[in-house]
């Protein structure tokens, strides 16, 4: 079993790391330990043109990883499908227990097989005040999911998440669009399929004060498309998924502020 002395110095790694490459080598080499070659986080963006902005870590093979972004297949990935209806660890097996699988879907497990991604356990990430991600480990051989090494997978998958964050959100910070109060309200009632009208009276609103605030948030974005910007949004943390999976407009972010030097 993956504890004690060998945690602990997988989970100072994943603190020391100092860039992208470091923390994959450290998860790597846990999942290794582990017993699993292959490991991959990854936030659940949607939409093809957001998977650059999204927080990535994988060493799957790359023939698979070009052939999962170039065929977006991350938009029907029956593996995130069910991440968001649990709030455990879960092996690839119970998958069919919760979505009925469409051609598309198998095809895509087959082709996974190919590269050696034959067995998994996928641990959710729903990480208060961030998008939803999840860490897969994967072997081609079967797994034993002992309740230890599902236990193990969520403390390696957790830690390694908060510290990809701390590096993505440094790396890209700076260009991270700020919504006001008001257009992250609108971008957030949007995302669970109100209409303007709707969330007028929601937010006690005229209808034209709902459309400014949902095209300044677009404008923010740089996007056209009301579905990019809740992506956007949700990717940033902007809006986010409570506990009851309902969507809402994530906390303020401060800003900060220059210092007053003393005369």
């Amino acid at each position: 079993m993956y504890v004690n002395a060998r945690m602990r110095e997988t989970l100072s790694r994943f603190n020391a790391a100092s860039s992208m490459e470091a923390l994959l080598a450290a998860l790597a080499d846990a999942a290794t330990k582990m017993g699993f070659p292959y490991v991959s986080m990854i936030q659940h963006g949607g939409l093809p043109r957001l998977v650059e902005r999204a927080l990535v870590i994988t060493n799957y093979p790359a023939e698979f990883v070009r052939f999962y972004t170039e065929s977006h297949a991350y938009v029907i990935d029956p593996v995130y499908e069910v991440s968001q209806l649990l709030d455990r660890p879960f092996s690839w097996d119970e998958i069919p227990g919760y979505v009925d699988l469409t051609g598309t879907q198998s095809a895509l497990f087959e082709e996974a097989r190919l590269h050696g991604l034959v067995h998994g356990v996928t641990v959710p990430l729903h990480i208060p005040s961030e998008s939803h991600a999840s860490c897969t480990f994967a072997r081609a051989e079967p797994i034993m999911a002992s309740p230890s090494l599902l236990t193990t997978l969520h403390i390696v998958a957790a830690f390694g998440f908060k510290a990809g964050l701390r590096l993505h959100h440094a790396s890209r910070g700076h260009d991270v669009p700020r919504l006001t109060r008001r257009e992250a309200q609108c971008t957030a009632l949007v995302a669970v399929g109100k209409s303007d009208w709707e969330i007028s009276q929601i937010l006690g609103l005229s209808e034209t004060s709902v459309r400014y605030f949902v095209s300044h948030a677009k404008q923010r974005y740089g996007v056209y498309k009301r579905s990019e910007l809740v992506a956007r949004a949700l990717i940033d943390a902007q809006i986010l998924r409570n506990d009851q999976g309902i969507i809402e407009a994530g906390p303020r972010r401060p800003r900060h502020r220059a210092k007053r030097r003393s005369p």
